[in-house]
């Protein structure tokens, strides 16, 4: 017998996704993963029974089997009346009475951004939430020494690969381009955006002929989102960096803005030297723009973060403040050490690619559930960056949590972080 699987989307996008297993649209990284696995699942194994449910259908996948929905409360419903194995939600669209009140149904917590200590400590209670997914490990290993740790694992996002190695077929020499600078990603304060826009006139007055290409608006996650007199984002958002890339003249010659775009960003990216996603990180747990700058064969420069500690290859211009942004940009602007495109592409397919990731829902679902075992065992106990936000302490009180009275400690990071 199949096992069946059912994804859930809230989704009001009128965006046509019926090739997405070759690229993102233009969507939210979220709302693009949530169609873009299930849709891999159904394609590739004839094990389980994949069913999309979303709100809104709009043009997806004509191979996906999609069932509409109203609410997150009405997707449980449907899951117990079509006895469902699995439900798979994003964090940010899970109800926690909806998800006590259906004890009957299983879900999959796949946390697409940081969840709170609240939900955490719900999710480790909760019988019937048998997984929480993180999409990267250093999200994950945050809360190391959370009781909801115990029932966690993680799978990176997929890459298409195969649609960026065609764009890497046309890649301008790192040398030959000139020095221009890209963002992607929404024109909305958590996205980081302002503090690269307060950077820019610094990075002008030492490299002149620098060019800024923004790529995204604030209207990329909701399209009918209202955007101020630049038609760029929401009226408060433009009044805060609208005075850092303008002058008495309008709006910088240096700076672009391109609006949202498709898989025809990359011809952008294309001209760029270097790249930088969120400076902020503030809701980066992934960071899928990092990805598609270096297959592009940009510097990748950012805020050491979580989500960038799991797919920047290069983390020498990953900063820890981002009061140096402008510097990092500058400094990356004028290295004459280009990425080595062969080493970036062989790190994305070895952590990214569909032949990677997919494997691992597939065990998820048949294996590791029903025998209570995980896709990534620490058994081995070494850590991958031990220092950071104090993991080695984290693993320390998770592997005496019954001894020394540890277990009465809250989370280390929340104690010393600021909570997401």
């Amino acid at each position: 017998m199949k096992t069946k699987i059912a994804f859930y989307l809230k989704n009001k996008n009128t965006i046509d996704c019926s090739n997405i297993i070759d690229g993102n649209p233009g969507l939210g990284g979220s709302e693009y993963l949530i169609i873009l696995i299930p849709t891999l699942l159904s394609q590739r194994y004839n094990d389980i029974n994949i069913t999309l449910y979303t709100d809104y259908q709009g043009v997806l996948p004509h191979d996906l089997h999609v069932i509409k929905c109203s609410s997150f409360t009405e997707f449980a419903d449907k899951c117990q009346k079509n006895k469902e194995d699995y439900c798979v939600v994003n964090y940010t669209a899970a109800e926690n009475d909806v998800i006590s009140d259906n004890t009957n149904v299983k879900f999959i917590i796949w946390c697409h951004n940081f969840v709170s200590w609240k939900n955490l400590n719900f999710y480790a209670r909760q019988k019937n939430v048998v997984r929480i997914i993180a999409v990267g490990r250093e999200q994950l290993d945050l809360y190391r020494d959370h009781p909801a740790y115990s029932k966690s694992d993680y799978i990176y996002n997929a890459i298409p690969t195969h649609s960026l190695k065609e764009y890497t077929k046309k890649i301008v020499p790192f040398s030959k381009r000139e020095q221009n600078v890209v963002y992607i990603g929404s024109l909305i304060e958590c996205k980081g955006f302002l503090y690269l826009a307060k950077a820019w006139k610094k990075v002008l007055r030492s490299i002149p002929n620098a060019k800024l290409y923004v790529i995204g608006k604030g209207n990329l996650y909701d399209e009918n989102a209202k955007l101020g007199p630049y038609n760029l984002a929401d009226n408060e958002f433009e009044e805060k960096f609208i005075p850092y890339l303008s002058d008495k003249k309008g709006i910088l010659p240096s700076v672009k803005f391109l609006g949202v775009l498709g898989n025809n960003k990359f011809e952008i990216i294309n001209q760029c030297k270097v790249g930088v996603p969120n400076p902020g990180g503030l809701t980066e747990t992934f960071g899928l723009t990092a990805i598609e700058m270096q297959a592009m064969g940009c510097v990748v420069t950012t805020i050491k973060c979580p989500g960038y500690l799991d797919t920047v290859h290069n983390k020498d211009f990953l900063y820890k403040k981002t009061s140096q942004l402008a510097d990092y940009i500058i400094k990356a602007l004028k290295t004459e050490n280009a990425p080595k495109l062969n080493d970036l592409i062989d790190f994305i397919e070895e952590n990214f690619s569909y032949d990677i990731v997919l494997p691992q829902w597939h065990r998820l679902f048949i294996d590791c559930i029903p025998n209570d075992v995980f896709l990534h065992s620490d058994e081995n106990g070494s850590l991958t960056n031990g220092d950071y936000h104090y993991k080695w302490l984290k693993e320390f009180l998770r592997k005496n949590k019954n001894r020394f009275l540890v277990h009465i400690i809250p989370p280390i990071e929340q104690l010393l972080y600021k909570q997401h």
